[in-house]
C-alpha cells in the first residue's frame, strides 16, 4: 500500500501540533517538559521563554519550584548540550542518550569511543577516570575543580577526560536561586545524591524513539539519530513495526509517525510566536526544512560563535529573530524580521511582545522596537 505524502506544510502543522505552537496548551510546565522529553537550557532563560510560548497560563515561579523542588532538573543531554528535563524522564531515558553523545568508529565492532580531539579510548581506559569523578560529585562541586583533580591524579589531557566524564557519567546541575534557576556555571553532581535514585540499569532506545515522535514526528530515522545520537537510528524505526505509520515526503523519503499523534494539516491556521535561543524546533530533525526555509537557514541557526539566536514565526515557519533586554526600569523585546511583515502579523507579533515582557518585566516600562534584516 502507497505511503501518503506529506508537504512540508503539513509537516510544518504537525510538529508546531507537537510543540504546543498552533495554540498554547492548557498544560503545568512540568507536563509540557515531559511531553516535550527535555527543553533546550543552554542559556538559563530559554526553557521560561520556551515554555510561556507554548502555554495558556505559564508562571515562571512554577518552574522555579520545580526547579527547587528536584521536580526538573538540568543536564547535558541530546547534542551534548544543557536541557530541562522531568527527573523521572532524567533516571530512565539518560542511559539511551548516555553512549551516543560520543562518537563511534565504524563498522560496530570496535568497542572504542572518540573524544574531542580525535583521542580514541575504550570504556576501560577511561574507568579510573570515571571513578575518579563519581566519588568527586557525590556531593555538589563545581565543574571546573574536577579538571583540577584530573591534572592532580595525572590523567591525560584534562579537559577531554573531564568532558568525557561530564558525557558518561549523569550528572547534574545544583540550582542556585537564581531568578531562571540556574547561574551560569554551577555545581554538579551525580543523579544518586541527588534524586534518591539512581538512573535505569539499561537503555530502552525504544521508548526514546516514541517519545521522540511524540513531540516531533513525522519525522525519519536520520532525523531521530540527529537529535539523539543514536547510530542504529533505522533498526529502532523498523523494529517498531505495525505500531507505527509511514508517511513519504515530497522528496519521496520515508518518515515514521505514531498512529494516533495530531497531523491537522497544511491549512491549519499557526499564530506569529516568539521562541528562545536554541529553542529545539531548530534542532530536532536533520532536515530543519519543516520549520525553516533554505535561504533563511544560516541565519536562523548558527552565528560566527556557534550560537542559536531567538526566532520569531510567522505561518508557522522562521520569519526573523529578536532579542530580549531587560534593564531596571526598561525591558526591550527588539524584533528583526527577515522581509516585510504584514500589518496583521506585525500586530500580532507585538501583542506576543507585550505578553512576553508582561510576564518576565512586569515592573519595566515595556519597548517594543521592529526591524528588517
Amino acid at each position: 500500500m502507497a505511503e501518503s505524502v506529506l508537504t512540508a506544510r503539513d509537516l510544518n502543522r504537525a510538529f508546531l501540533a507537537r510543540q504546543m505552537l498552533l495554540e498554547r496548551a492548557d498544560l503545568a510546565p512540568l507536563q509540557a517538559i515531559h511531553h516535550l522529553v527535555a527543553i533546550q537550557g543552554q542559556a538559563p532563560r530559554a526553557p521560561f521563554v520556551g515554555l510561556w510560548a507554548r502555554l495558556k497560563a505559564f508562571d515562571p515561579a512554577e518552574l522555579r519550584r520545580l526547579i527547587a523542588d528536584r521536580a526538573v532538573i538540568r543536564a547535558t543531554l541530546m547534542r551534548a548540550t544543557l536541557h530541562l528535563m522531568a527527573a523521572d524522564d532524567f533516571l530512565a531515558l539518560r542511559p539511551a542518550l548516555r553512549g551516543n553523545m560520543l562518537t563511534r568508529p565504524a563498522g560496530g565492532g570496535d568497542p572504542s569511543l572518540y573524544l574531542p580531539g580525535g583521542l580514541r579510548v575504550t570504556m576501560e581506559e577511561l574507568g579510573p577516570i570515571l571513578d575518579l569523578a563519581r566519588a568527586h560529585f557525590a556531593e555538589p562541586r563545581p565543574f571546573e575543580s574536577l579538571r583540577e583533580a584530573v591534572e592532580a591524579a595525572g590523567h591525560g589531557d584534562v579537559r577531554v577526560m573531564a568532558y568525557a566524564a561530564r558525557i558518561l557519567l549523569p550528572l547534574l546541575q545544583t540550582p542556585d536561586g537564581a531568578e531562571f534557576g540556574y547561574k551560569p556555571g554551577g555545581d554538579f553532581v551525580l543523579a544518586k545524591p541527588w534524586l534518591g535514585a539512581e538512573v535505569a540499569p539499561t537503555p530502552d532506545p525504544s521508548e526514546l524513539v516514541r517519545r521522540y515522535l511524540a513531540a516531533h514526528g513525522p519525522a525519519t530515522p536520520a532525523d531521530f539519530a540527529a537529535w539523539s545520537g543514536e547510530k542504529a537510528a533505522a533498526a529502532l524505526f523498523e523494529a517498531l513495526g505495525d505500531e507505527l505509520v509511514r508517511f513519504r515526503d515530497e522528496r519521496k523519503r520515508v518518515l515514521f509517525d505514531l498512529k494516533h499523534a495530531p497531523r491537522p494539516g497544511a491549512d491549519a491556521p499557526a499564530p506569529p510566536r516568539l521562541l528562545p535561543d536554541f529553542d529545539g524546533v531548530l534542532l530536532g530533525h536533520q532536515d530543519r526544512a519543516r520549520i525553516v526555509a533554505p535561504e533563511n537557514l544560516a541565519k536562523a541557526i548558527t552565528s560566527k560563535n556557534l550560537l542559536v539566536p531567538p526566532v520569531l514565526l510567522i505561518d508557522g515557519f522562521v520569519a526573523g529573530t529578536w532579542r530580549l533586554e531587560l534593564k531596571k526600569k526598561t525591558a526591550q523585546a527588539a524584533i528583526t524580521a527577515f522581509g516585510p511583515l504584514k500589518p496583521r502579523d506585525k500586530a500580532a507579533l507585538e501583542a506576543e511582545a507585550q505578553a512576553l515582557l508582561k510576564t518576565f518585566a512586569p515592573e519595566a516600562k515595556p519597548d517594543i522596537a521592529f526591524a528588517e534584516a
